[in-house]
Formats: C-alpha cells, sequence, structure tokens
C-alpha cells in the first residue's frame, strides 16, 4: 500500500489464475477423465469389446408328455362255433370222420367223444365262429396225433384225447350209422391279447451342443 497524491490510494490488482487438473478416474480400463477450471470437464470412456463364449450345451425344461403303454393279458370268452373234422392218411389224403353221435348241436354239459378215426390216420378239425350260415372261411384248423379223438369237455372244452378203446371197425359202423356232417356249439376260449394303457412320462427338451453366447458391455457399449 502507497500513500500519496492527496490521500488517494488507487489499488489495481491483476489476478490471473488458471488451474487445471487432471484425475485418472478409473470406473473401467481404458477410461480418461479431464477437468479443466471454470467448471468445465470432458469425459472420454472407451467401452470395451464384446467377450463371446462358446461351447455352450443349451437344453429346454422336461415336460409331461402321455404315451400308451402296450400290455398283454389274458381273456376268456364263449364262442358259438361251427366244427368239421377229416381223416388224414399217411399220403395226407383226407377221409371223412366218424361221428360218435347224430346230434348236429351239442350242449355245453356233454361230456365225451365227438369224432374219430380208423387206426393209422390223424384226426384234423376246423372250427370257425357261427352266425346263422355255415362258412369255414377264414377258419382254424387243429391236428391231432395218430390214435387221437376230438373231445368235448364240460363247459364248451375242446381237445385231442386218446381214443377209446372200442371193436374192430367200429368207425366204419359209425360212418354207416351217421355219415360225415358238422357240430354247431359254444367253445371256451382263452387267448393272450395285447391292450394298451395310459401313462405319463417325462421327457427331456430338445438339446442345444456348441452354442455361443455374445456379452457387450451393457446399455450404450458397443453392439455387433
Amino acid at each position: 500500500m502507497c500513500c500519496g497524491n492527496g490521500g488517494n490510494v488507487n489499488v489495481n490488482v491483476n489476478v490471473n489464475a488458471s488451474a487445471s487438473a487432471r484425475a485418472g478416474a478409473s470406473a473401467r480400463a481404458g477410461s480418461t477423465v479431464y477437468v479443466g477450471g471454470g467448471g468445465g470437464a470432458y469425459f472420454n470412456v472407451d467401452q470395451p469389446y464384446p467377450t463371446v463364449i462358446s461351447g455352450l450345451n443349451v437344453g429346454a425344461a422336461a415336460v409331461n408328455q402321455v404315451i400308451q403303454v402296450p400290455y398283454e393279458e389274458m381273456r376268456s370268452f364263449y364262442k358259438r362255433v361251427v366244427i368239421q373234422a377229416v381223416c388224414i392218411d399217411d399220403r395226407n389224403v383226407p377221409h371223412p370222420a366218424s361221428q360218435v353221435r347224430p346230434d348236429r348241436d351239442v350242449m355245453g354239459d356233454y361230456d365225451g367223444e365227438l369224432y374219430r378215426c380208423l387206426a393209422g390216420t390223424r384226426l384234423q378239425w376246423t372250427w370257425a365262429e357261427y352266425v346263422d350260415t355255415v362258412s369255414f372261411d377264414g377258419g382254424e384248423t387243429t391236428t391231432c396225433a395218430k390214435g387221437e379223438a376230438l373231445y368235448h369237455g364240460r363247459g364248451g372244452k375242446l381237445e385231442c384225447r386218446t381214443q377209446k378203446r372200442e371193436r374192430d371197425c367200429n368207425e366204419r359202423s359209425l360212418l354207416r350209422r351217421y355219415g360225415a356232417g358238422i357240430k354247431v356249439l359254444e367253445i371256451y376260449r382263452e387267448e393272450i391279447i395285447t391292450a394298451y394303457r395310459e401313462e405319463v412320462v417325462q421327457v427331456a427338451g430338445e438339446q442345444i451342443t456348441g452354442a455361443s453366447i455374445m456379452l457387450d458391455g451393457g446399455v450404450g457399449g458397443r453392439v455387433f
């Protein structure tokens, strides 16, 4: 401070201040922050390049699915059928089988032989479903061993059984008396059939292998 000029005081102050500051702020690698005097600031943020993850195995969640599962069961039933029988000799020539009884219709309680054959021949019998008309189309055929007759048991069971011993020429006598004929009766059958039931199983979703994912650094970053 100076005194003079009649006590007047002139004060001349020139202040020139500049400040510059450089601060390194690293919110992420490569980020640079410049701060200038007077409140100005400049930010230059280098975003990272995307990251790729490869070799991923991606699978969808399992789902429930209803499937048809086969299984076997025994089924028994009665069926009205028609029967015919022949005797096959060693030359495979058929001859009429001898009826043991003349009646065409056989009751369910009958227990005994239905057809017989001469010694040295094999009895062969065929049955088909009977619905008012006689037809053996699509019938099933069974061949007995030599010396066996077709036997009917109570309850409608048919089987080959050893013939009862009879006098000589018995079969020829039966043929002369009753001739060749058919039988209509109800038979008992047991069959193994294939049925189906529903089951619920879990089925795995589709599996994707060798997938990849790209991480681009979030909002504001580079996107490729």
